[in-house]
């Protein structure tokens, strides 16, 4: 993320951020590069690829654990929505594989947007493998409608690599602060037989 960061409103942000779509492009071709390299002989097939092909689709909450799962060091998220029931530093979104992105999965990582009007967070941080992104306080947030955080330069989360998204929380409740990017399956079967809403493995 050499490029740094916006925090901008999300309906918005093709007009305000005219940067952004070259960028979601960029990071969609670099993902795809990477898959086909790491994955091959397998080819992209998009949405509905056959079994010589990887698929896309949208990042799915089941490869994260959030708050309650990295507390109880089990299970996943089934939605973005979680529960914040202590204030303070706290994880609120880490792989979930104990940490890590599961195999057979990679994330392209654009920003991330606050789906609630009501924030009760001031600042986050990750880190993705041994690479820690600094501190960014994100209050500015909370005077837009739908706030969004769009990196300047997209990030890639590749599969077993560890990731981890700290936050500072404010009060108790919920929040709900979604991935904005894309997600590569090199088993397509994972998400097409599963249902929704399943683990991710």
């Amino acid at each position: 993320m050499s490029g740094g960061y916006v925090i901008c409103e999300l309906a918005s942000v093709k007009e305000n951020f005219p940067e952004f779509q070259r960028m979601m492009e960029s990071l969609h071709t670099s993902l795809i590069s990477k898959a086909s390299a790491d994955w091959a002989p397998k080819t992209f097939g998009g949405m509905a690829p056959n079994s010589s092909q990887f698929g896309e689709t949208t990042i799915i909450p089941a490869l994260f654990r959030g708050d309650a799962q990295t507390a109880a060091a089990s299970g996943q998220l089934i939605s973005w929505n979680q529960y914040l029931g202590t204030t303070g530093h706290r994880t609120i979104l880490t792989g979930a594989n104990t940490g890590n992105i599961y195999e057979d999965y990679l994330i392209g990582l654009a920003g991330f947007a606050f789906l609630d009007k009501s924030i009760n967070i001031s600042e986050i941080k990750f880190q993705i493998s041994d690479r820690k992104i600094g501190r960014i306080n994100v209050e500015e947030a909370m005077a837009y409608e739908n706030p969004a955080i769009i990196f300047e330069d997209g990030l890639i989360l590749s599969e077993e690599t560890g990731f981890s998204l700290y936050a500072y929380v404010l009060s108790r409740g919920d929040i709900r602060l979604c991935p904005i990017g894309f997600q590569l399956n090199r088993v397509p079967n994972k998400l097409m037989t599963t249902n929704t809403g399943a683990a991710l493995t």
